[in-house]
């Protein structure tokens, strides 16, 4: 499955692995929530950064 730069929450599930709030939390806390009208979208590049940085700090 090929990703583009912006996911839904589905996408980023299946993206990561993780459980729906799982995935709500890394997206939170990757600062990486994109808000279009109603829609949430979750920016890959900074997912992608955020777990890069988590994986180095250990």
């Amino acid at each position: 499955m090929e990703y583009g730069r912006l996911m839904g929450i589905s996408e980023l599930m299946c993206y990561t692995s993780l459980g729906r709030n799982t995935a709500m939390e890394l997206g939170k806390n990757a600062n990486s929530i994109v808000r279009m009208g109603k829609r949430v979208l979750y920016d890959r590049q900074k997912i992608d950064k955020w777990i890069d940085e988590q994986a180095q700090d250990r």
